[in-house]
């Protein structure tokens, strides 16, 4: 609970991310559409202050800082999301005041939650990344970190048939093992470890100052390794399949002739 609105300014400010930098102008937001997969410019829609108070109430609030509900909408698919936002008055350099635009949560998340080429069984393996990604847009990036080993280690268990041991000696074990045609690679393993690693410094205190904090950045990395990962093995063999599939149905083709 704060008493006073500066103390939930520093609240704002040390726990979510500032976003000021998405906003191109007063209609367009640079954002993420998770459906056409690309970064473009959202038509802002509407702004909405969820804490709109009677008239006879509002002489009970200390002050009027209140999170607002922003709507955006992609201009090509039609697609909308909603962001939860802090907009705080700060001084700049200049000593003059300014607008700032801190980030709660969205919805959708940011990041891609659902990714139709991973395997639904077992379910695990899609839990465990939409809780990443949910952990992510909570900026709770350290459980997010934590979440993108266990998604590793379900995969190199569960799906490519490790050996339970340690999640290090899973990886080295399923390089150059088959799987939908191909062999694991090195590389494969290797962004594996780091995301072990990364998710070790998520669940366990590190002495080293350094790494006490895990950034939004850091996650988001960390995804994008993830996603590396995901690539190679369903979402490419996936992709060349269907193409393949296509392509015999298009030229009429049986390939079991």
């Amino acid at each position: 609970m704060f008493k006073e609105t500066e103390e939930l300014k520093s609240y704002v400010i040390e726990n979510y991310p500032e976003v000021t930098d998405h906003r191109i102008d007063a209609n367009h937001w640079d954002l993420e559409c998770t459906t056409c997969k690309v970064t473009r410019g959202f038509q802002f829609i509407r702004r909405h202050i969820s804490n709109e108070l009677s008239p006879e109430y509002r002489a009970y609030m200390r002050d009027y800082a209140a999170p607002i509900t922003y709507l955006f909408r992609c201009p090509v698919c039609g697609s909308f999301k909603q962001w939860i936002v802090y907009e705080l008055s700060l001084p700049d350099e200049d000593g003059q005041h300014h607008k700032h635009y801190f980030k709660v949560t969205s919805v959708p998340s940011e990041g891609l939650e659902n990714i139709e080429e991973l395997p639904v069984d077992p379910p695990s393996l899609r839990i465990a990344y939409r809780q990443a990604i949910r952990a992510m847009d909570a900026n709770a990036q350290l459980a997010a970190a934590a979440m993108f080993r266990r998604a590793v280690q379900i995969i190199t268990r569960d799906i490519l048939g490790a050996n339970a041991g340690t999640l290090a000696a899973e990886l080295k074990e399923i390089v150059g093992r088959n799987y939908n045609g191909a062999a694991i690679s090195t590389d494969f393993a290797d962004n594996g470890y780091i995301i072990k690693q990364a998710g070790n410094q998520g669940a366990h205190p590190d002495k080293d100052p350094d790494l006490l904090d895990f950034s939004a950045e850091d996650a988001a990395d960390l995804q994008r390794i993830f996603l590396n990962m995901v690539s190679e093995l369903f979402v490419v063999p996936a992709a060349a399949k269907k193409a393949k599939d296509a392509f015999l149905a298009r030229r009429k083709i049986d390939p079991a002739k």
